[in-house]
């Protein structure tokens, strides 16, 4: 540079550096006219190595900044492109700078320069970008308001060039030599010029990992300006921005957590337009595809049926005959003849009409075929990610803000709309991430993830090929549903049971192998107070166990046992109501047959009677048992009947109980005698003053009947007197000893007539020939129960039990058995009434089935007032015979 300009340029007023800058300008157009090319690059080296990477020299940056700025403009666009790698690395390393009036002058030198340069700036984007960036956010206004400048100039050259700009220069002419060939026939050498490079001088795929990189930046200046240029690429013809959605759509989710609400609103509306553009590619995708599946179709019909292209050629000839008659009337002076051709094709005109569909069909995959090769549609080759979409979205479910978690459920009910099949290897995780929701205290939260989940559930129903797809995770998504269910609310759990529910019905091989941890999931749910999870748990266990093995079963009602031993609470409120449900679901027959054995096992005597009273209050009272009620009194099952004797023996009361139901009173009536060979406790009174009270409901109407008929049934009489014998002087003591009573003169007479119950009985079964048929078929049946072996067992149990339940009444008078102690004083509700209304007078107390069976009787015989339970039976009976 002359002597002048390097003085000017150092001078430390404005106006003269100013004026330098444009002699500098002037200089270096005349080197540019002169084709002096040598000492534009010895200008532009001094500028750069003396003035704009002077450190610490922010005088003479400014300076060196001008002088680039008036060379660049000097050039003008046609020879600018060749020198940009040179002038732009010195003006892009002064944006960081410490001092403000630096970055304010390289904004505008940069400004300048991109100006002159315009598509060619785009070669050097991502550093422009990077630069732009981090200059959104300077402190100082000044510095920010250029930076504003210099970044709208910046949108308005990538918006305009681009998706089609080409880099005129990518390499200095004069450093590439010439191109040689060599002809191969003659052996000529002839000189040429390189191909230049087609590359566009902008590329997304170059700069998405640049954006990837600050799209997690934390300051909100920063984040309102990457929204903005977002917008600007998207709204962009031709640069499909939309393809490299995964790589900055979590970042963007970022965003809406900010605590600026200028943020929150641009990236929400930036985030609808994605959204947008989302589904109209997709939807325009799917129309393209369908028209190319109908093009293929009508072409395989075309050439299926050769007749039809026959026909096609025919109609194709009689319409070009038709056009050439309509030909020859416009030119034609003698409209005579013309008319009269017209006239003689009015048939093959109407044959034409008739045909006109077919003949579209035959010519129309040509004509689209030809279309589609010449018209381009935009968006109809962007490929659309959806794994990598999906995959953003859930992880970002997992958020603590509302606004995050809310934007992501929409976008998955938008996706799952266009292409639900991609969420098929995502139900694990989505799973459980969006049951969570469910029950989340934001109602918008929850509704739109109980839609989700109806989708989903929706997509697993419509799926054709779910039963069988490999892609599917089974024992993932189960142990997703057994962890999720543990810490969830009662929707969420609900949802857990459907999608379990919903499993087993697709694919029952593949979730049977994870009961573990369907066992978990059942336990779980029955100790729960919400009716809807127990019933929904009894579905699943249903399903479960319908067409298993009674090992199962046996699995599980063992791990049903336990869960009620080690939750004291949960056997005292809740056991008779869950064991009432799981035979409603399932066979009781069943239930009862597996359960039993189980008893025998267990080393602890009070747990042991508990079951075992739940198990007999259930087979007197609960209607879902009728059925084996019916089959213990017609002495079908004699095994069944012995399983269930040896089993309850260490329950006396509850073994009486079965022998008065199954009609086998001479058993109960030698029980009753082995019986008080013991002491008997204080639960043992208890059990048998409910047991009075029982004796009153509509389930022993059979038995009341035959006491009229004392020489038929003798033990019965002999039974339920040695019941009273066994009962103190109680209210109950006087309801038994009043039935018995009005009996008596009766029962004692022979009576010859035959009972009502035996001819009912006769009319389904075998005819009768008189009334003392019964007592044979009662001695055959005690025979086949093995009378004696049983007898043994009974005594055998009690005299293993009784010392233990002996020293537990001392110890602990007030031990709870069966349905004993309810939470707060209340009356005693006996099974016999609450049989008929049970479901009625629970829902009005707001309590299940179970807790009608409460009472507090040890406490009422430890303070020696042993009638005062039969008061409070009797007053309850009074109230409800009322109601």
């Amino acid at each position: 540079m002359d002597k002048s300009i390097v003085k000017g340029l150092n001078d430390k007023l404005y106006e003269k550096r100013k004026s330098t800058a444009l002699e500098l300008e002037r200089l270096v157009k005349q080197c540019v006219m002169d084709e002096n090319y040598a000492r534009i690059d010895k200008i532009i080296d001094e500028l750069c190595r003396d003035y704009t990477y002077a450190l610490h020299q922010p005088m003479a940056r400014n300076a060196g900044l001008m002088g680039l700025a008036a060379a660049a403009i000097a050039l003008s666009t046609n020879d600018v492109g060749r020198y940009l790698k040179h002038i732009l690395p010195p003006v892009l390393a002064c944006f960081g700078d410490q001092n403000d009036q630096v970055r304010f002058y390289a904004c505008e030198s940069l400004y300048n320069i991109a100006k002159i340069a315009k598509g060619e700036i785009l070669v050097y984007f991502n550093e422009v970008f990077d630069v732009l960036c981090k200059i959104s956010a300077d402190t100082e206004n000044s510095v920010r308001g250029a930076a504003e400048l210099l970044d709208r100039l910046i949108k308005d050259i990538v918006a305009e060039t681009a998706s089609n700009y080409v880099s005129v220069v990518n390499v200095d002419p004069r450093e590439v030599s010439h191109s040689t060939r060599t002809d191969p026939v003659t052996g000529n050498v002839y000189q040429g010029d390189y191909e230049q490079n087609s590359s566009l001088a902008f590329s997304l795929a170059r700069f998405i990992p640049l954006l990837s990189e600050r799209i997690y930046t934390i300051n909100p200046d920063t984040r309102v300006f990457l929204v903005d240029w977002l917008k600007v690429l998207l709204n962009t013809p031709g640069l499909e921005l939309i393809t490299f959605l995964p790589s900055f759509l979590g970042g963007l989710f970022t965003f809406l957590g900010d605590s600026h609400k200028d943020v929150r609103t641009v990236t929400h509306a930036l985030m609808d337009l994605l959204l947008h553009e989302v589904d109209r590619v997709s939807k325009l995708q799917d129309e393209i595809e369908k028209t190319e599946l109908q093009r293929k179709r009508l072409i395989d019909d075309k050439n299926d049926t050769p007749s039809k292209k026959i026909d096609g050629i025919l109609i194709a000839e009689k319409k070009k005959t038709l056009m050439n008659a309509l030909g020859k009337l416009s030119v034609d002076p003698n409209g005579a003849a013309s008319e009269s051709s017209l006239v003689s094709d009015d048939a093959n005109s109407d044959q034409l009409e008739e045909d006109s569909s077919s003949r579209m069909l035959e010519q129309s995959p040509e004509q689209s075929e030809t279309r589609d090769g010449e018209e381009y549609i935009p968006g109809q080759d962007i490929h659309l990610d959806f794994p990598e979409i999906i995959d953003v979205l859930i992880n970002n479910l997992a958020s603590s803000e509302t606004e995050i978690q809310l934007v992501a459920l929409h976008w998955i009910k938008a996706i799952l709309s266009l292409s639900p099949d991609d969420f098929v290897p995502f139900f694990s995780k989505i799973l459980s991430l969006l049951l969570k929701l469910l029950s989340d205290p934001d109602s918008r939260i929850s509704e739109s993830a109980q839609i989700v989940n109806q989708r989903l559930v929706a997509l697993c129903n419509d799926h054709e090929n779910f039963k069988y797809s490999t892609s599917i995770a089974y024992g993932s998504i189960v142990n997703t549903m057994t962890l999720q269910f543990f810490d969830s609310k009662v929707d969420a759990k609900i949802a857990c049971l459907d999608w379990l529910l919903l499993i087993y019905r697709t694919a029952p091989d593949q979730i049977m192998e994870h009961s573990e941890s369907m066992f978990l999931t059942l336990l779980k749910s029955f100790s729960d107070k919400d009716s809807r999870l127990i019933e929904k748990a009894l579905e699943l266990l249903s399903c479960l166990c319908s067409d298993s093995n009674d090992n199962y079963i046996k699995k599980f009602l063992q791990d049903l046992l336990t869960l009620f031993k080690r939750d004291s609470k949960l056997l005292k409120v809740r056991a008779n109501f869950i064991t009432r449900q799981i035979c409603a679901r399932l066979s009781p027959e069943r239930i009862y047959k597996v359960i039993s054995p189980l008893l025998d096992f267990n080393d602890d005597i009070i747990f042991v009677r508990m079951m075992i009273q739940i198990l007999s209050t259930n087979l007197i009272t609960a209607s879902e048992v009728e059925p084996l009620r019916k089959k213990l009194r017609n002495g079908d099952e004699g095994a069944f009947f012995r399983t269930l004797f040896k089993s309850w023996c260490y329950n006396p009361v509850s073994v009486i109980s079965l022998c008065l139901v199954s009609e086998n009173y001479e058993m109960a009536y030698s029980v009753l005698q082995a019986f008080v060979d013991y002491d008997l406790s204080l639960n043992d009174l208890v059990q048998l003053d409910v047991l009075v009270q029982l004796l009153e409901s509509p389930v022993f109407t059979r038995m009341r009947l035959q006491l009229l008929e004392q020489q038929k049934f003798p033990y019965l009489h002999k039974s339920l007197y040695g019941i009273l014998m066994i009962l103190p002087q109680s209210k109950a003591f006087d309801i038994l000893n009043r039935r018995l009573n009005s009996v008596s003169n009766f029962g004692w007479n022979s009576c010859i007539e035959k009972p009502f119950y035996e001819q009912r009985n006769s009319s389904r079964s075998s005819v009768h020939t008189g009334s003392d048929q019964e007592s044979p078929r009662r001695s055959k049946s005690q025979s086949n129960l093995h009378y004696n072996e049983l007898l043994e067992h009974f005594n055998t149990v009690c005299e293993a039990v009784r010392p233990s339940i002996a020293y537990l009444d001392v110890c602990d008078p007030d031990l709870p058995f069966l349905n004993t102690a309810y939470e707060g004083k209340g009356s005693f509700e006996t099974p016999s009434i609450n049989h008929g209304r049970e479901s009625s007078v629970n829902s009005k107390m707001g309590r299940d089935t179970s807790e009608s069976f409460t009472d507090n009787s040890s406490e009422i015989y430890r303070d020696g007032a042993a009638s005062r339970i039969t008061r409070r039976i009797s007053g309850k009976l009074k109230k409800l015979s009322r109601t």
